[in-house]
């Protein structure tokens, strides 16, 4: 009695299959080009950050600071916050 019933008829099935493979390959092109588009703006991002520190340290050595940085040193008399953060000490504040 089972063996005649078939649960999916195979002349529709054939349709869906196109339908498969015509998603799976403008899906994959899809992906491509985005990954290719996150590529090109993170090469443009580095670039830009590259000339943009270069500009930077170049303005500051013309200014005669020999050090890109000046490095703050923590006041050892003020005790750190819960978080590990030392809080911030404001003008006319006491202490």
């Amino acid at each position: 009695m089972t063996a005649g019933l078939r649960l999916v008829d195979q002349a529709n099935v054939a349709p869906l299959l196109g339908v498969n493979v015509v998603f799976a390959v403008v899906f994959g092109v899809f992906v491509v080009a985005l990954l290719v588009l996150c590529v090109i703006t993170l090469t443009w991002a580095v670039r830009r950050d590259r000339a943009g520190r270069a500009a930077w340290v170049r303005r500051r050595t013309q200014a005669g600071v020999s050090e890109p940085m000046e490095a703050v040193k923590p006041d050892p008399d003020r005790e750190p916050a819960a978080n590990g953060h030392r809080p911030v000490r404001r003008k006319g504040s006491q202490r």
